[in-house]
């Protein structure tokens, strides 16, 4: 049995931009996607004008500033459903890191804008 990463990354980028889709049904609200969209939203746009202060991130394209943005509200998103799953037995739901990337992403964007 070969053990090979890009099947799991081509479904994972997939499952990503399908899960797109929830932004427009009625799961949004029911299965609280939008608090970790607006939360990732809301706490990426502060953690990068730190960057552009003090680490330079101005210094790179928005293009970069973006993709901090995105993996760094993936990461958190993840150590969140990480954690809940152990300390609360919480479902793991792929969909909560998906929408607190798109989250991050957005706020990246705003961020690059603004600052």
């Amino acid at each position: 049995m070969e053990f090979t990463i890009w099947p799991m990354l081509r479904d994972g980028i997939v499952k990503f931009f399908s899960d797109m889709k929830f932004f427009f049904t009625k799961d949004f609200i029911k299965q609280n996607y939008y608090k970790h969209f607006l939360y990732s939203l809301v706490l990426t746009v502060p953690t990068i004008w730190f960057m552009y202060e003090y680490m330079h991130l101005k210094d790179t394209g928005i293009g970069f500033t973006v993709f901090v943005a995105g993996f760094g509200a993936k990461a958190v998103n993840f150590v969140r459903e990480w954690y809940y799953g152990i300390k609360y037995k919480a479902p793991w739901s792929p969909e909560d890191i998906n929408f607190g990337t798109y989250g991050g992403i957005i706020g990246g964007i705003i961020a690059a804008l603004i600052f």
